[in-house]
């Protein structure tokens, strides 16, 4: 896997140090995603506003997909823990007999994706606190329990 492994984010038990941290990234963390991981991932290790995250990416066929691990998010509901969130997009093609919009998806069950539109749309209602019962659910689903 490519890396950006060793920015020195403490997780993982990793108590500091920096091999035990990259080993813990590019090696086990992966294995609790909700999809493969490929060795061949670039992986990324990002601290946000109130969380941290890393990112592993890769293509296969058409799509590009993106597992994304975080711990919890600010304003996230407060049993919700350490998660992953899978991402896959497909680049659309302007014009021509195969013209298409492109596709971006969230994994929110078994080999099922909703559109991240849609996605958006219910992380927007839960913050503001109009989430509906699906898309609370929705939301729980694509919040992949890290394992």
């Amino acid at each position: 896997m490519g890396t950006g492994a060793g920015k020195g984010l403490n997780f993982g038990n990793t108590n500091g140090s920096q091999q035990n941290h990259a080993d813990y990234i590019l090696k086990e963390l992966p294995k609790s995603s909700p999809i493969k991981i490929p060795p061949t991932a670039t992986v990324k290790e990002e601290t946000k506003n109130g969380y941290d995250q890393v990112k592993y990416t890769w293509e296969h066929g058409d799509y590009s997909y993106t597992s994304r691990w975080h711990t919890r998010t600010p304003n996230a509901p407060k049993d919700q823990g350490d998660s992953w969130v899978v991402q896959r997009d497909k680049n659309g093609i302007g014009y021509g007999k195969n013209a298409r919009p492109a596709v971006h998806e969230v994994l929110v069950g078994k080999n099922k994706w909703v559109s991240m539109k849609e996605w958006r749309l219910a992380i927007k209602a839960r913050k503001n606190g109009v989430a509906t019962k699906e898309q609370k659910e929705m939301l729980d689903n694509g919040h992949w329990e890290d394992k």
